[in-house]
């Protein structure tokens, strides 16, 4: 009987619980950048962009750096001759990332042929 009785309560319990739960909430998402450069976070000025050093993603240790971060930017890969996407978190990395594969492949068009 006191079995029963406790098996009840716990079924209660989680009813109650599971009542009171809210589904949860997703940030509001923002449409892709198609803006020139200038308005492209975690962009580099064109005079300072490089074809070389590899991917480096940055950090995201500093307080600015999440404001700067830039879930789709490209990099040029010297030893494929193409550019590639990446995730740029906001801070630091080198000055071989791009806003748009377009402006890679212009950059660095020379290298690939």
């Amino acid at each position: 009987m006191k079995f029963i009785l406790i098996l009840a309560c716990l079924a209660l319990f989680v009813a109650h619980t599971q009542a009171q739960r809210r589904p949860p909430v997703r940030p509001p998402t923002r449409p892709p950048t198609r803006g020139p450069p200038s308005s492209c976070r975690g962009a580099v000025s064109a005079n300072r962009q490089a074809c070389t050093g590899g991917k480096n993603e940055g950090n995201s240790n500093g307080r600015q750096c999440p404001a700067n971060a830039n879930r789709e930017m490209w990099w040029y890969d010297s030893r494929s001759r193409s550019c590639k996407k990446m995730s740029y978190k906001g801070c630091g990395g080198n000055n071989n990332r791009y806003c748009t594969r377009k402006a890679c492949e212009t950059k660095c068009r020379r290298r690939t042929e």
